[in-house]
């Protein structure tokens, strides 16, 4: 039964438009991304540097499609009254969570992956080659991360009651979670320090950074194109701590995946629809 609804989801979204969307968003962002290091005087050129430029765009992008893809996915059908007849046949409502769950994340998942094949080749004819390795762990973070975001959405989608109120709760999270984000360590090394994060900054500093599912995604990013602990002995002081290991950031993402679904499950077991 899960199955099914996911396929329905899935052959929605497709019918939408919006697995092509996703593809087409990212291929542009990120080749585009990966082509100002050849495209501007005197910037060196390197397949390294352009993948890093890629996965800053698609940090950014990423997650508002996501949320825009899922925000609506239990609260568009809940206020149309479609929920209560589907409610009505065998799938209980944790299957239809679960199930509207892995159809959205199949299509974000297969538009970041289609994506980013158009902008890997872009990156190949520009710098002469591909770091297959690293291209890989890019796209496969890149995806993680976008289903952490489906996650949020589809969470956010089940305690809301209407449409309206499940977009401005996916902009809020967006904001939040991406966009605002980068100020609240600044703000508490502000709290604690007295002064402005500088070139070198404690090593909690980071974990506070890599706590939204986007700042983990860049440690992640970051560790797998610069290499293991690279980038963080390049801002601290002190040996590398072991709650800076990447798997504290895989951790995290996953975190944001399973605890807003699980809160989004128990909010929606208790709603009254009708």
């Amino acid at each position: 039964m899960i199955g099914t609804i996911a396929r329905k989801e899935f052959a929605d979204a497709v019918r939408s438009r919006m697995l092509w969307a996703i593809v087409a968003i990212i291929a542009v962002m990120t080749s585009l991304a990966a082509g100002v290091s050849v495209l501007v005087p005197d910037v060196e050129s390197d397949p390294a540097m352009a993948l890093g430029g890629a996965s800053q765009f698609a940090g950014l992008l990423v997650p508002i499609m996501a949320l825009i893809g899922a925000a609506l996915a239990i609260a568009g059908q809940r206020e149309a009254g479609s929920l209560k007849v589907l409610l009505g046949l065998p799938p209980s409502r944790g299957q239809v969570l679960l199930g509207t769950f892995l159809g959205r994340s199949g299509v974000v998942a297969i538009g970041i992956a289609l994506g980013f094949a158009v902008s890997g080749v872009v990156t190949a004819a520009l710098h002469g080659g591909l770091p297959i390795g690293a291209f890989l762990g890019t796209v496969a973070l890149t995806v993680v991360l976008g289903i952490a975001f489906v996650g949020i959405a589809i969470g956010v989608s089940a305690i809301a009651t209407t449409r309206s109120r499940a977009m401005t709760l996916a902009v809020a999270a967006y904001l939040g979670l991406t966009l605002l984000w980068d100020l609240v360590p600044v703000l508490i090394h502000l709290a604690v320090r007295g002064t402005m994060p500088g070139q070198v900054v404690p090593p909690w500093l980071l974990l506070i950074e890599g706590l939204s599912p986007t700042g983990a995604y860049n440690a992640l990013t970051q560790t797998l194109l610069l290499g293991s602990e690279v980038a963080v002995e390049a801002r601290i002081d002190v040996a590398v701590p072991a709650y800076l290991h990447p798997g504290v950031f895989v951790a995290i993402l996953v975190c944001w995946t399973v605890l807003p679904l699980a809160i989004g499950a128990h909010q929606f077991e208790r709603a009254d629809l009708s």
